[in-house]
């Protein structure tokens, strides 16, 4: 199994990337000199990984199935996939080549002032949320809108004005308004059966109870009455990961963004997301992101 790679921003409030035939960033296949396919071997946007911020992935074409958090999506030109903080995702592209989109990364603390701003938007954050979707399909009008102003935002860092952030900023919050008004979309559901409505309830579980340091396969699978043996391998199944590495890797996430904010020390932040101990933190950490967490710590303070 390869492992999950968390990618966190550190810069700027927000982050967009193209990967996209009219956009430089798709020559990343000429600089790596690899075929489409090998290139989405190594490259680890397309394994297995995790962002400490919100991610909004706006596809454009090609055939891809987005997997997030236990769900599978076949995306269609016009869908936008929304992936909350430390959701474990993975893009399956068929052809690499034909393959586009636009990833936008939002810090909490940018997000956070978008919602403290507009009431609105909020309301319609939480309501996506209840739609029990990763994916929304813009009405063509509404998906062309935010295309324009993404084009335009990029097209303006481009020209050095990034020191001009209230106009960014501003632009990036419609693009956000135009996504999450529900008149603009409709939902996308789809794998969805009776078992992906269970799995999403042990998922919900998980979420709200990681930082816990008694939590345990026995007791997940005892809350939900299955049998311990059968509720590993149906995790497994449907997460694409075993159980007890998922919770690792949701105690290790938490704890990136614990560190970044540099208000506790290291050695309780590993209890805090629900670590026995500092040794096992850091060994699991260090094995997971290839720095020690005092070392990622100092990045983030270089960083500002």
């Amino acid at each position: 199994m390869k492992q999950s790679n968390l990618i966190p921003v550190i810069n700027r409030g927000f982050n967009i990337h193209y990967f996209s035939k009219k956009h430089p960033s798709h020559d990343w296949l000429k600089i790596h000199d690899k075929s489409p396919e090998e290139f989405s071997k190594i490259e680890s946007l397309f394994q297995l990984h995790q962002h400490d911020v919100l991610e909004v992935l706006v596809f454009l074409d090609g055939e891809c199935d987005f997997f997030c958090e236990g769900k599978t999506y076949p995306l269609k030109r016009g869908d936008v996939v929304i992936i909350p903080p430390y959701a474990v995702h993975k893009a399956n592209v068929k052809k690499m080549d034909r393959y586009e989109r636009i990833i936008i990364s939002v810090s909490e603390h940018l997000l956070n002032d978008f919602l403290s701003s507009s009431p609105t938007m909020k309301e319609n954050i939480i309501y996506q949320k209840t739609l029990d979707t990763h994916v929304l399909h813009l009405h063509t009008k509404h998906f062309q809108t935010i295309i324009f102003l993404l084009d335009e935002i990029t097209q303006n860092i481009d020209k050095g004005e990034e020191n001009l952030p209230f106009t960014l900023n501003y632009q990036l919050f419609q693009v956000l308004q135009t996504i999450f008004d529900s008149s603009n979309s409709k939902a996308s559901h789809g794998n969805k059966d009776e078992l992906d409505q269970r799995f999403l309830s042990i998922v919900e579980y998980i979420e709200s109870h990681f930082t816990d340091q008694d939590l345990s396969l026995d007791i997940v699978a005892n809350h939900f009455h299955l049998n311990k043996y059968y509720f590993s391998h149906y995790f497994k199944k449907n997460m694409n990961l075993p159980f007890y590495r998922y919770v690792s890797l949701k105690r290790l996430s938490f704890a990136v963004t614990m560190i970044k904010k540099n208000q506790i020390s290291i050695e309780k932040v590993a209890l805090h997301c629900g670590f026995l101990d500092y040794s096992s933190f850091y060994r699991l950490f260090k094995k997971e992101y290839n720095i020690s967490p005092k070392k990622l710590q100092k990045r983030f303070q270089n960083s500002y």
